[in-house]
């Protein structure tokens, strides 16, 4: 059965070509695609030629080679039309996918996971860049009474402030673009505020002592450098970006040391220390629950693109005068 999937062929160079979907197998299921979730940070990194991978080696569903041209994508969400053996879903079923966009496709029951029914496709597309956003916040969770940073109001930082807001006493937002720091406003952060206010803003609503996370979700190399002068004593910053090949030179001064700071990577993996409890199935139904109640529509995504438009939504992501923040692909 043929399909239709986009690949990356050059730098910012986006096509739609045929794929063969071929009948599920033991474990596995059959999709066909309602819409898909494109990622402003890793996908747009490839697009770009940004990217920075040693391969597609943990991306089981992406084909092609780095760094081009290549199929890589997992934000797909769909209704099951076919099943296999052991695959332990039913015919019908809407299921949230890792797989890159494509109308139609087979794959390991292992990556996907049943969207609850409350939950409206638009919302559960989100779930992937969701639940980076929570991987951040509990790798180095906001405590009560923390003054919390959050630079760079994309699709994740814009959750990660939400999750943010649940414990966090102050919260700051950092974003250089008006209408994100606009659109921001359901969150009902303390200050939100452009790069050039961010010390002024954080110094008075921390009383003086510095924040004490600073949450880095820009992708821009420079905002780490100021998230590190944001934080406070023993403060930590968590880079949630992506920054692909893009240098990002750090001047780590004294005060970086006479702080004793904390920088700490984070991303779609479950950190160590919580694989006992946490995995991506429980990652993926917190998320979902909170998606069910986010009106997505309203506050996340800004463009609906018809798939047979793919290439026109990566343009409009990697245009700063298109105001973009969740681009979503919809499949007829």
């Amino acid at each position: 059965m043929t399909a239709s999937a986009v690949w990356f062929s050059a730098p910012r160079t986006a096509e739609l070509r045929p794929a063969e979907t071929l009948p599920p197998g033991r474990g596995q299921i059959q999709v066909k695609s309602i819409c898909a979730a494109i990622s402003a940070g890793s996908e747009m990194n490839l697009y770009k030629g940004e990217g920075d991978l040693p391969s597609l080696d943990q991306f089981p569903t992406a084909e092609g080679q780095l760094p081009f041209p290549v199929k890589f994508g997992y934000q797909e969400v769909g209704a099951v039309e076919a099943v296999g053996e052991d695959a332990g879903f039913d015919i019908g079923e809407r299921v949230f996918c890792f797989h890159p966009h494509q109308t139609r496709f087979t794959l390991d029951s292992r990556l996907v996971w049943r969207i609850p029914p409350e939950v409206e496709p638009s919302r559960a597309a989100f779930a992937g860049l969701f639940g980076v956003a929570l991987n951040a916040c509990i790798t180095t969770p906001p405590l009560t009474g923390d003054c919390v940073v959050v630079s760079g109001l994309g699709v994740i930082g814009t959750f990660a402030a939400y999750i943010a807001r649940l414990t966090a006493s102050k919260l700051v937002l950092i974003e250089p673009s008006s209408s994100r720091r606009t659109r921001s406003a359901w969150i009902g952060a303390d200050a939100v505020v452009d790069p050039s206010e961010a010390a002024a803003a954080v110094q008075e609503l921390s009383n003086g002592r510095g924040a004490d996370l600073c949450i880095e979700a820009s992708g821009a190399p420079a905002a780490l450098q100021l998230a590190i002068e944001l934080t406070g004593i023993e403060g930590t910053v968590t880079v949630a970006s992506w920054y692909g090949s893009r240098p990002v030179p750090l001047a780590l001064s004294r005060e970086f040391h006479l702080r004793r700071q904390k920088i700490v990577s984070t991303g779609p993996t479950v950190p160590a220390h919580l694989t006992a409890r946490w995995d991506r199935t429980r990652m993926r139904e917190v998320s979902f629950d909170h998606l069910g109640r986010i009106n997505v529509d309203n506050h996340i995504i800004t463009h609906r693109v018809p798939f047979e438009q793919a290439p026109e939504a990566y343009a409009l992501l990697d245009d700063p005068q298109a105001n973009s923040l969740g681009v979503l692909l919809e499949h007829t």
